[in-house]
């Protein structure tokens, strides 16, 4: 078992197979996220819209079982299984009777075609990759990808290294280092305790807990008897025994005999534990872990005659310190890691609601509409005879335009049914370079060279620059009046009262707050 590898959810898992099987270059964080994240998670249609995203191209089918013909299937493909509140495999093959697969937990899983029949529920979802398909900035995301995966395992080395010069600092000795070094893995286990105290369902620590085969760490961890109070866990405890005296013995060697008596207090926990899993034939390996190192340090210190009396320490202060640090530092971060724990399930949740279909269109009808007609002479994006139209209110040198500019233009580029208007607001002054972009435009637009326009709007978006160069590059056949387009729009703008860029109506309506323009990916299906 691979103890780093983390179990991704069952449509995560799909969906980085397929696109493997693709060959279509998507990192498995950039997976993840869209497919986690998307309101109507985990439905065919959150797959659809990733792989849309990405140039994927898709489509989802519902076979009908009796007339079922393996010869007509496009494999691989997604089969949707009713199970579990729903789930899916992908497909690879059918051949001999037997369905050759692959989910979150089989890489490599056959079943027998009969049961695959009783367990599918007919839907089949099928993709194909294009040569434009894949994820922008594949390569850097790459990179972070691999920085992500190298920062746990970094941070142990570099905590070794660290622990090995303050070590090195000291006069050698064999029991010294062994101490240390239990110290230092007690630390480390304490830690993976408080983490599973903040998130049960943390794969790299379900792996480790899996290594002792039917033990359930997490049910040890939330019972009763793992904590002191409501607010204090033996985990805790724990952590500050363990990081304090770590502390304390690189800082002041000379307190080992101090902290072979905290060691001896320590040891009737070690009963208490081991006694109620017994009772409760259930096993917690990090627990267990946590008793095996503490009479490991109690027989070192034993074998080394450490214990002696009085117990004599050089500077008292530096228990204090070396204590009371790990427990300020945890106070301070406790609450941050349970409220981001929490955040990720209040955020799905506030999705579900947001992205409501009904109650945006609701508000949306609620705000005020203003009719976009073609004598304001907008650019026209997407499809002209589209019924759905958002119109956006734009600057010519505004950066926000020009990345919902971005958006919208590659948004439209897979839809057939969105029309796309866009409105400049300008100082309308001769001398205005935005009112000289806006003019232009207006008049490729009224030459009827729209597709030009359009080029010439995402040219200026992405190039910002020499008004002059940029309109030698997108000439005009004839010398067309526009100046009037620009009062007009001026004046729209005004009883519109659009106070910002970019501004998106959608059919006239304004967009209500709190909706952001990426929202409408998901709320123009």
């Amino acid at each position: 078992m691979n103890l780093f590898k983390t179990q991704k959810q069952n449509l995560e898992s799909i969906a980085n197979d397929l696109l493997k099987h693709l060959r279509v270059k998507v990192t498995p964080i950039t997976v993840g996220s869209c497919i986690l994240n998307h309101p109507e998670y985990p439905s065919i249609l959150s797959l659809s819209d990733c792989l849309d995203n990405w140039n994927v191209k898709n489509d989802a089918y519902r076979i009908d079982k009796t007339a079922f013909e393996k010869e007509d299937l496009l494999f691989p493909f997604a089969a949707h299984f009713t199970e579990k509140g729903g789930r899916f495999i992908l497909v690879h093959n059918i051949e001999e009777g037997s369905v050759h697969y692959t989910d979150e937990k089989e890489r490599k899983g056959i079943m027998t075609e009969q049961e695959f029949l009783d367990r599918w529920d007919g839907i089949a979802f099928h993709a194909e990759g294009k040569t434009t398909s894949g994820e922008k900035d594949y390569r850097l995301n790459y990179l972070k990808a691999i920085l992500h995966k190298l920062l746990l395992p970094s941070t142990m080395i570099l905590c070794m290294v660290i622990l090995g010069f303050s070590i090195a600092a000291h006069p050698f000795s064999l029991f010294y280092t062994l101490l240390c070094s239990l110290k230092f893995i007690g630390t480390g286990i304490s830690i993976l305790l408080l983490a599973q105290s903040i998130n049960s369902q943390n794969p790299f620590i379900r792996n480790l807990c899996g290594l002792a085969g039917k033990s359930d760490c997490n049910s040890i961890l939330k019972s009763d008897a793992a904590k002191i109070t409501d607010w204090l866990s033996w985990s805790e405890i724990g952590f500050f025994y363990y990081t304090g005296s770590l502390l304390l013995l690189l800082i002041q060697p000379s307190s080992v005999s101090l902290i072979a008596w905290l060691n001896v207090t320590a040891l009737p926990y070690t009963i208490y534990s081991i006694t109620y899993q017994y009772r409760h034939k259930n096993w917690c390996i990090l627990c267990c872990a946590v008793q095996v190192i503490l009479w490991s340090e109690f027989l070192a210190n034993a074998g080394h005659s450490t214990f002696s009396f009085p117990v004599v320490t050089d500077r008292p202060y530096w228990i204090l310190i070396c204590f009371l640090a790990p427990v300020i530092i945890w106070a301070l971060l406790k609450p941050a890691f349970y409220q981001a724990q929490q955040l990720a399930p209040l955020q799905r949740q506030l999705k579900k609601f947001k992205y409501n279909t009904d109650l945006f269109l609701q508000a949306l009808t609620n705000q005020p509409r203003y009719a976009v007609g073609a004598d304001l002479m907008p650019v026209v994006l997407g499809n002209p005879d589209a019924s759905t139209v958002i119109t956006m209110v734009s600057n010519p040198n505004c950066n926000p335009c020009a990345r919902a500019h971005s958006f919208l233009e590659t948004w439209i580029a897979g839809r057939d049914d969105i029309q796309v208007k866009v409105v400049f607001a300008t100082a309308d002054h001769d001398n205005d370079i935005r009112t000289k972009v806006a003019r232009h435009l207006a008049a490729l637009t009224l030459s009827n060279e729209k597709k030009i326009a359009e080029r010439a709007l995402t040219h200026w978006y992405e190039q910002k620059g020499n008004f002059e160069a940029w309109a030698e590059a997108f000439p005009l056949d004839k010398a067309i009046p526009t100046n009037d387009s620009s009062e007009r729009q001026k004046q729209w703008c005004k009883m519109a009262e659009i106070t910002f860029t970019p501004t998106i109506l959608i059919n006239g309506y304004k967009m209500p707050d709190p909706y952001q323009l990426e929202d409408l990916r998901y709320l123009l299906n």
